[in-house]
């Protein structure tokens, strides 16, 4: 009202909805097309104003907190916060050639046309038949009652039977308090049971200590921190390879700043690696900080000899050198001529363990993500039920 006329108003300003064939006109009638949210889902305004214009003729001022402006990148894309910016954009498009305006315009025309709900349906369609192989290619590898005999059959008539048995998710469940999931009377009768006709080795990302206290009175040898530290049932703890711990100050800087920024998280440090556990941030918070963290990390690794592992509610930081499978493959070397092979883990860093066993082991992963492993099964209790079963 400020700026009218009598026979010109500035703006118009209607405050109720059209029929599509009027918004068409309207549009068809425009030089420029302001979309300026703050946020925004897709936004169809912008589509429909690019769809009107037939003779290719006119300029879309898009923000770029649309989800819309993702494929319209031939807009002028602005950041509705910035004011000058916006005047910027809108001057830019009053004054834009005509040349231009139908080399934008005829680029996003092609884009909504060839991304019309059709190819969205499509898409959407193949992508779910994709997820829906995976989850068959899963469950063929479910370990069902047939395998289960077999494995047990294969067991008991075994003469130097070795089975690698990871902690954390295998055997016991995942606590807050790391220090919680300390071995019940059930899982001490069930390891016991197992010594009595087998080798079994607790290969855990625990640190050495606590692996030594929780199991000081079974007959199980202990791989601790993912295979820096190896002990046989009665010897001494030792190591593979010669480490050093010089990267962990450092790196514990690092560390200790994402503990700052993100409450309810810690880190754990062991003798050649460190650990941030999230498990107790909140929903959200705890994988958002995960990924800058992994980021950071490998971005600190490259040139350290380093690697960066991502467990249940963990990241953890340590040595290439240090891995599952290079620590299986040395027990196996140690007890050559196992006639029977098992591996059980439910971790990303229990992959090397499947990797690492023969083809004639019986590998078994604890959940339904994508494995080496040949079965899996549901949780930790299913892997005692048939633990239960091979010592009975």
């Amino acid at each position: 009202g400020q700026y009218s006329r009598l026979s010109w108003t500035p703006i118009h300003y209607f405050y109720r909805s059209y029929p599509l064939h009027a918004l068409s006109a309207f549009y068809r009638m425009a030089h420029v097309c302001l979309v300026s949210p703050m946020r925004d889902g897709m936004n169809l305004v912008c589509k429909e104003f690019i769809a009107s214009k037939l003779d290719k003729k006119g300029v879309l001022v898009l923000s770029e907190m649309a989800g819309a402006s993702k494929e319209l990148s031939d807009a002028l894309l602005v950041n509705p916060n910035n004011s000058e910016q916006m005047v910027e954009a809108i001057r830019e498009a009053l004054e834009m050639e005509e040349s231009e305006q139908v080399q934008r315009m005829t680029v996003m025309q092609n884009t909504i046309k060839r991304y019309n709900i059709y190819s969205w349906v499509d898409l959407f369609m193949n992508r779910l038949e994709i997820v829906k192989k995976a989850q068959r290619s899963l469950t063929t590898k479910l370990l069902d009652d047939q395998s289960s005999l077999a494995l047990n059959t294969a067991y008991k008539k075994s003469k130097k039977p070795l089975i690698f048995l990871d902690y954390d998710g295998t055997l016991k469940g995942f606590y807050g308090d790391p220090q919680a999931a300390r071995p019940d009377p059930e899982l001490y009768d069930i390891i016991n049971g197992l010594t009595k006709s087998a080798h079994v080795v607790i290969i855990s990302g625990r640190d050495k200590e606590t692996l030594g206290e929780w199991f000081k009175s079974s007959k199980v040898d202990l791989i601790g921190e993912h295979g820096v530290w190896l002990r046989a049932h009665k010897e001494e703890w030792h190591t593979i390879t010669n480490l050093t711990d010089v990267w962990k100050a450092s790196t514990r800087e690092v560390l200790e700043g994402y503990v700052a920024r993100t409450p309810g998280s810690f880190v754990e440090e062991k003798d050649y690696s460190l650990v941030w556990h999230y498990r107790k941030v909140e929903t959200g918070l705890g994988e958002l900080r995960t990924r800058e963290l992994t980021s950071h990390l490998k971005y600190l690794a490259s040139n350290q000899n380093l690697q960066v592992l991502e467990g249940d509610m963990v990241v953890e930081i340590k040595s290439t050198e240090i891995n599952k499978g290079r620590a299986a493959r040395n027990w196996m070397k140690r007890y050559e001529g196992a006639d029977f092979i098992m591996a059980v883990g439910d971790d990303w860093t229990d992959e090397d363990t499947f990797k690492a066993m023969p083809k004639d082991a019986y590998t078994i992963k604890v959940g339904s993500s994508n494995s080496a492993a040949k079965f899996s099964v549901n949780g930790f209790e299913a892997v005692r039920a048939l633990l239960k079963g091979m010592v009975g």
